[in-house]
């Protein structure tokens, strides 16, 4: 059974995966220079949501009760600060990968895309070598890490199955199994495949997995 901390991490750091190889596939559909699929515009809004949701949920709810968590700690408070900066130019970016989604220009998304990957992957990179499952409990206690990623939880309730759908299409099946597999039966085994594959049908032409695993 993981403990709070593994799911976590497991998390964060699959959700920058996800997030990085959509990024990798706007370049390759860029670099192909042929028309943009018509699907494309509504599949770019969704990863900038997913974006969103994803840094949202660090401004609003983790970075402030890991803030509470290590008052005093200057090397913790230093990194979440350097986060925090870097999330305004993330946004930046993502806001100009999102209005594409109204008109799909492919040397555009070509140069944002990479921006964007360019700005990101450093900074994913950073927030995985210091939120591990072993430096997490020097940082926050296990319980106020359960009520954070619950809060989160209830602030994106709407979003939830969209969210999850577009995570679970960006994984490979090992890595949903292993994301998912803590997860409620039901949620698991029926909601997730059924709701996830009718929400990405639409983009199945474009998603890294086309299947949810059960």
């Amino acid at each position: 059974m993981k403990t709070v901390y593994d799911q976590f991490a497991l998390g964060l750091e699959l959700s920058h995966r996800a997030l990085d190889r959509n990024l990798v596939r706007f370049g390759e559909l860029a670099a192909r220079g042929a028309p943009a699929p018509a699907n494309l515009g509504p599949f770019l809004a969704l990863f900038a949501e997913f974006l969103e949701v994803h840094h949202a949920g660090e401004d609003r709810f983790l970075f402030p009760a890991l803030r509470r968590e290590t008052a005093g700690r200057s090397t913790d408070a230093a990194h979440l600060a350097r986060w925090d900066g870097e999330h305004v130019e993330i946004r930046r970016l993502a806001r100009e990968l999102e209005r594409l989604a109204e008109h799909v220009e492919l040397a555009a998304l070509g140069r944002c895309s990479q921006a964007l990957r360019d700005v990101l992957g450093p900074h994913t990179r950073d927030e995985e070598a210091v939120l591990t499952a072993s430096h997490l409990p020097e940082m926050i206690p296990e319980r106020e890490l359960a009520v954070t990623l619950q809060d989160i939880q209830k602030a994106n309730r709407s979003r939830a199955l969209a969210m999850a759908s577009f995570l679970a299409s960006s994984l490979e099946p090992a890595e949903q199994h292993a994301l998912m597999g803590d997860s409620p039966w039901l949620f698991r085994r029926v909601i997730l495949p059924w709701v996830g594959a009718r929400k990405m049908k639409p983009f199945r032409d474009l998603v890294h997995t086309q299947e949810i695993a059960p």
